[in-house]
């Protein structure tokens, strides 16, 4: 999983996105960590209207550098398919924490 992302200097706040309909959901992935585990979809709240929405899950309903568990991304639909090709890597974490192992891979000597 990639680290966390850094908080942009421009962003005033977040927003928690809510899920209703569990079987008429269109961001599955998201919708499964959300409602099946304790992460959050926020959507960021910016200074710069230009800059248009961001998104991003989170392990907490606001926020910041720590908390952040993907980087941010301009659609739910694309923070869905990112979740889904990382959820392995999300739930490891979640669940277990950041290895040993992960933090210092073993050198080869090949």
């Amino acid at each position: 999983m990639a680290p966390s992302p850094t908080l942009p200097s421009d962003i005033i706040g977040s927003r928690k996105v809510q899920f209703l309909n569990r079987q008429e959901s269109l961001f599955p992935h998201l919708l499964r960590l959300s409602m099946d585990f304790s992460f959050h979809v926020l959507e960021l709240l910016s200074n710069s209207p230009e800059k248009g929405k961001q998104y991003t899950l989170a392990a907490d309903d606001f926020f910041n550098e720590t908390n952040a568990v993907t980087p941010l991304f301009s659609s739910l639909h694309e923070l869905n398919q990112h979740v889904g090709e990382q959820m392995v890597d999300i739930l490891h974490d979640y669940l277990f924490g950041l290895q040993e192992e992960d933090a210092h891979p073993e050198q080869s000597y090949a």
